[in-house]
């Protein structure tokens, strides 16, 4: 499994790079040199020579092409790059929507670790387009998901039980190559995707985050010291004066867990309006890109501004936004317009069924509340309190912290991005605080957990470690006493005396499944008599029952089965969805496999081995 993480380490690092690249040749399209919604840079003007030497700068762009427009392009761009993304999605997969660590998280629960490689290739695709177009995304859900696909794909050539580690292991990688952030890439694997911390998924996830990030430092041109340059400031941050200031960062922790509660509904609520437009679904990310590229005009109008400027601000994954918030470069009605706006772009470009990702807008709203705030508290109490700056940063981890449930991702991330291990107990103190009133707050669902419920998946705080290692096949009975279709009451009356079962699979000739009996189906159709008869051993009164009737006319034919190849933890969703107490396993052709109980959900979880 080491092997395969390094190989999926490296190829997450070059996927990385690749993606960047993606998004770089697609702004060219859409923005040419005026703006740079991805953050992306690149050297390169001229193709190589064995590629045609064509010239990039002559590629015309969109920006200059609707010229004659004015500030209405930024409506008219994001709004053709949605509809290219609703095209794309609507000719491709359904995964490709959204911002994708759902997706990775749907495979690692309920999928057994299995991504269809193809993925990889249309998430490339459809984000670089929906982020390069204006789409405030961000660029490390999509890189998750890509990494995922890649860990999915190895995942074939070793044990089963390791693939799901191997796709988280994709997972972290992505994000350490993103960002040039091994530990933070590390414990996003672990603290979100997996929720599990054994010995061998931390050094699978630990090894390939280590080899991604080799591979893209060099071609990203990262530092071998910790920080990304987007975030890097002149300025050591640090605590002032710890009883004043850690009171304060108290009081932010509570005011993130709002801000991070209100991006989640926000986010979800506008998903749910445009799910209910009657309208084609690939048109519905051209809508979004349209009222995304509309609030940037509003903003322009509310504080007097540039549209461009707005536009920069607002557009794509806002690292220099950011940037402009830590060192102090806006005052505070705009960062609170910004803050709002953010929560309004991002909203709109996932919840109307673009490609990209939530991570980048929860740190851009972050930075706008924390230096917000540090400007409020450095204002009140100067002597007594580090600049703005480190609350932005503080702030940043919060909001992450409090949507996503995620405390130590959250900090590490910050960490390594900004370099400044100075204010690390504040980053763990607010992620924290947030983090947990968050989570109270939102019934213990997060910015990537609510869309597994609304696919109607049970979502546990803490998920059953080794059942998602297990498959029915591991604990399934086999062969399984079955009722043939068409058989007597009287009969069936019999086998349960004889089997001390509490429910049979009904099947026909071919042993394919079409019903289920239980005793509860027998006393509550036959009120109680058959269950008295069975329990008392009494068959004079079995006889009593007319003897036309079958397990046909009294048990269930709707019936709840599941393949081999799902998870235990798949079983149990299916169980509590449900309220049945028995799964039958079947192959393709509805055959009877095996049939897994409560009982033997149970005996897993206790037998499960120690890690």
């Amino acid at each position: 499994m080491y092997v395969i993480a390094i190989v999926i380490g490296i190829l997450a690092g070059f996927g990385a790079v690749l993606f960047r690249g993606a998004i770089w040749f697609a702004q060219l399209l859409f923005f040419g040199p005026v703006m740079n919604p991805g953050n992306v840079e690149f050297s390169m003007t001229q193709l190589p020579d064995w590629l045609g030497g064509f010239s990039l700068t002559w590629v015309p762009d969109l920006y200059e092409v609707f010229q004659s427009l004015g500030p209405w392009r930024f409506v008219l761009l994001p709004a053709i790059g949605g509809l290219v993304v609703g095209l794309y999605i609507s000719g491709t997969y359904e995964e490709v929507a959204g911002h994708g660590t759902e997706r990775t998280l749907e495979a690692i629960l309920v999928k057994g670790g299995k991504i269809n490689p193809r993925i990889a290739l249309h998430k490339t695709v459809a984000s670089a387009v929906a982020i390069a177009s204006g789409g405030s995304l961000g660029r490390e859900g999509p890189i998750v998901q890509i990494g995922s696909a890649m860990g999915s794909y190895f995942g074939r050539f070793t044990d089963t039980r390791f693939t799901r580690v191997l796709v988280a292991a994709g997972g972290g990688a992505g994000i350490a190559a993103t960002f040039n952030a091994p530990l933070a890439g590390t414990m996003f694997a672990l603290e979100i995707l997996l929720e599990e911390y054994y010995i061998h998924n931390v050094m699978a996830v630990a090894i390939a985050c280590v080899m991604a990030t080799a591979v893209a430092r060099p071609l990203l041109h990262f530092t071998p010291l910790p920080g990304a340059q987007d975030f890097l400031v002149p300025i050591q941050f640090s605590i002032v004066n710890p009883f004043v200031e850690f009171p304060l960062y108290m009081l932010l922790g509570v005011i993130v867990a709002l801000v991070g509660v209100l991006e989640v509904r926000s986010l979800y609520g506008v998903e749910d309006l445009f799910a209910e437009l009657s309208v084609p679904g690939w048109v519905k990310p051209g809508i979004g890109g349209a009222l995304l590229g509309l609030s940037a005009l509003v903003m322009a109008v509310v504080f007097g501004i540039n549209p461009l400027s707005s536009a920069n601000w607002l557009f794509g994954v806002g690292y220099n936004t950011i940037h402009e918030a830590i060192t102090g470069q806006f005052v505070f009605l705009l960062l609170l317009g910004l803050l709002a706006m953010k929560v309004v772009g991002f909203s709109l470009s996932i919840g109307s069924g673009s490609s990209g990702g939530v991570f980048s807008p929860s740190l851009f709203v972050g930075a706008m509340l924390g230096t917000a705030f540090g400007l409020v508290v450095h204002g009140l109490a100067p002597a007594s309190t580090a600049s703005a700056g480190a609350y932005a940063l503080v702030g940043m981890a919060g909001v992450f912290a409090a949507a996503a449930r995620a405390p130590l991702t959250a900090t590490f991330i910050i960490f390594e991005l900004s370099g400044q291990y100075t204010i690390i107990l504040p980053l763990l103190l607010v992620s924290v605080l947030g983090s947990e009133i968050a989570n109270k707050m939102l019934s213990e669902g997060t910015i990537y957990t609510e869309p597994l419920r609304r696919m109607g998946y049970t979502v546990q705080d803490r998920r059953i470690g080794s059942l998602e290692d297990l498959t029915p096949m591991d604990v399934m009975t086999a062969p399984v006493d079955t009722l043939v279709r068409g058989i007597s009451v009287q009969e069936a009356i019999r086998r349960f005396r004889q089997t001390d079962h509490h429910g049979m699979p009904i099947v026909d000739e071919s042993n394919v499944v079409v019903g289920m009996l239980t005793l509860s189906d027998l006393e509550a159709v036959l009120s109680g008599s058959i269950l008295r008869a069975v329990e008392a051993n009494d068959a004079e009164t079995a006889l009593e029952i007319e003897e036309e009737t079958t397990v046909d006319d009294i048990g269930s034919m709707d019936v709840i089965t599941a393949p081999p190849d799902t998870t235990l933890l798949a079983i149990v969703d299916k169980m509590e969805s449900y309220d049945v107490g028995r799964v039958p396993i079947v192959d393709e052709g509805g055959h009877l496999l095996g049939i897994v109980t409560r009982s033997d959900i149970l005996d897993a979880y206790d037998n499960r081995p120690r890690r």
